[in-house]
């Protein structure tokens, strides 16, 4: 399942985020109909909340 990647990146972390998933539909990493992972699982695996991830 894909995972953004925040490294390198600078601002709010929601924007991260946002940001990671749309360079990702970009560069064709995210497929039409591929599933993201819920927001809880989301959120454990950056280290940050489920509301950052629910503003992303």
């Amino acid at each position: 399942m894909w995972m953004p990647s925040l490294v390198d990146r600078s601002g709010p972390k929601y924007l991260r985020i946002a940001d990671a998933i749309t360079e990702g539909v970009h560069a064709g990493r995210l497929k039409v109909g591929e599933r993201l992972p819920t927001h809880r699982d989301l959120a454990w695996r950056l280290g940050v909340t489920v509301g950052t991830v629910s503003r992303a």
